[in-house]
């Protein structure tokens, strides 16, 4: 089924069965949660795996949790070892509908019941906000700790771009949101090259536009040319309403654009002076 095209099953088939397909090809394509936090959770999270240039699954694209989900979220991260989450977005202030799912200070915080978040280091650039967090995990499953399962405490960095303001289709400042794409590659190279974690308000706007305009920029630094309207098909494959009206569109070219015009010698020449090394 999931092979089929989406014009077969609408034609052959009409509206409901090209849903289930839809819904049927998504669900191939979300990550479970593993982690057990107890009898009432379940496995799910509204997120969804999302190819980069070369590596299958590098991204992982959900909503902003609500107050409820926050431990599915960390559960998440943990579960797929993310060495990076990226919030593409700044909720008001004391948001019901967006509640901060980090510490805000350097006091540990804990999230469902079996999550707890240490603030190790953070810092903040003009448009930029980055905290350095350590992840750590309480066993609760009888049959695991009767096993002797252990959880290792893990590191994440969490990068906010503060230049897109809710209710804007792209940032307003396009330097900012390469630099922040750069400082992401930067620290994977010094970890494990995790799946990033991208988050937006509704786990499909703006999250399209970092996958695809990331996947062009590698492209780029790799073969020295780009193809945008493949990037953002890769893109939409898991997750159709990734990339979903012009402007996200189009902002993808004006991203890889400002990247080779400010960025891409400087890389190119660090690459060498590594390779020489």
């Amino acid at each position: 089924m999931h092979g089929l095209s989406f014009d077969y099953v609408q034609s052959k088939r009409g509206k409901v069965s090209l849903i289930l397909l839809f819904f049927f090809s998504a669900d191939n394509f979300r990550p479970y949660l593993t982690s057990f936090q107890g009898n009432s959770f379940t496995d799910y999270i509204n997120a969804v795996f999302v190819d980069g240039y070369t590596k299958p699954r590098e991204y992982i694209v959900t909503e902003w949790p609500i107050k409820s989900t926050c431990g599915e979220f960390w559960s998440l991260v943990y579960d797929y070892e993310c060495s990076a989450v990226v919030i593409l977005c700044v909720p008001p202030n004391n948001s019901q509908q967006f509640p901060p799912f980090w510490p805000e200070g350097r006091a540990s915080k804990k999230y469902g019941p079996v999550f707890t978040i240490d603030h190790i280091s953070h810092n903040h650039y003009p448009n930029i906000k980055t905290w350095v967090f350590r992840i750590n995990k309480k066993i609760v499953s009888l049959t695991e700790l009767m096993a002797g399962v252990k959880a290792p405490p893990k590191t994440v960095q969490l990068f906010q771009l503060t230049c897109w303001p809710m209710g804007h289709r792209v940032p307003t400042s396009t330097n900012s949101l390469v630099e922040l794409m750069n400082m992401v590659e930067r620290w994977r190279q010094r970890t494990d090259y995790g799946p990033v974690c991208v988050v937006s308000p509704d786990g499909r706007s703006r999250c399209g536009i970092y996958c695809a305009a990331n996947a062009c920029i590698e492209q780029v630094i790799q073969h020295g040319e780009v193809d945008v309207f493949q990037a953002v098909r890769t893109v939409r494959r898991h997750r159709p309403q990734l990339i979903e009206n012009i402007t996200e569109y189009k902002y993808c070219y004006d991203v890889v654009l400002h990247y080779v015009l400010h960025y891409l010698q400087t890389d190119l020449d660090e690459m060498k002076n590594k390779n020489k090394s």
